[in-house]
């Protein structure tokens, strides 16, 4: 009777190890997925700071007027949840979208006239967002990819396309143009959501005329995602 009791134990003590290993186990697998989560979450926080407000917009330094090839625009990658693509069909628009920064609250524009910039403190297509894109007018010899941007009317279509190829449509809702010195009270309108709902801003400066050097004005257009 006394060999049947042990075996019995040894079972059983066998049976709380295995138990034991799976619980342990399982423990593991928890913290691993938290801490991929986790990292998953500071990464974005990384890629989008918290927003400023805006309240100036840089003037076209000279930006390159160098096109790229439909081959540089094919080939061209982001980050997954970044937007990769501005379309405006009614423009004939399908531009890069570089990943921009702000300084003492300036608004910058591309460095190349047939991009733009995502400023990546704002939001992220298909997140809810307010997401703010610049561009340029014009080129000291060339028109920029903004350069009809206040032609466009209430009810255009804008595309985003985002680094994994996910697209995000929306209805233009405002066209807007103010002159650069109201900038610092009216060019915080451009991140604002409209009702609520996911909105992208197009902003860019303009000439008072062909002939002129001086940006004195700024074209903001605002759409909702459809």
């Amino acid at each position: 009777m006394g060999l049947k009791i042990d075996r019995r134990a040894a079972k059983a003590t066998k049976i709380a190890g295995i138990i034991v290993l799976f619980a342990i186990v399982a423990c593991m697998i928890k913290i691993l997925i938290w801490e991929h989560s986790y990292y998953q979450n500071k990464s974005a926080e990384t890629r989008n700071p918290q927003q400023s407000v805006i309240t100036s917009i840089e003037d076209a330094k000279n930006p390159s007027e160098n096109e790229p090839t439909q081959a540089d625009i094919d080939k061209y990658q982001t980050y997954t949840t970044s937007p990769r693509y501005l379309i405006i069909k009614r423009l004939n628009i399908k531009a890069r979208v570089k990943d921009s920064s702000i300084n003492e609250n300036t608004l910058p524009l591309p460095d190349n006239i047939f991009n733009v910039s995502w400023y990546s403190g704002s939001g992220n297509p298909g997140q809810g967002g307010n997401i703010l894109i610049s561009g340029v007018s014009e080129g000291s010899t060339k028109h920029g990819v903004f350069s009809n941007l206040d032609s466009l009317e209430e009810g255009d279509e804008i595309t985003l396309v985002r680094g994994d190829d996910e697209t995000f449509k929306y209805s233009v809702r405002e066209i807007m143009i103010i002159d650069k010195a109201d900038a610092k009270d009216k060019l915080p309108i451009a991140q604002k959501r409209i009702d609520d709902k996911e909105t992208v801003a197009l902003v860019t400066v303009r000439r008072a005329d062909e002939n002129s050097d001086t940006f004195n004005s700024i074209v903001i257009v605002r759409a909702t995602i459809k």
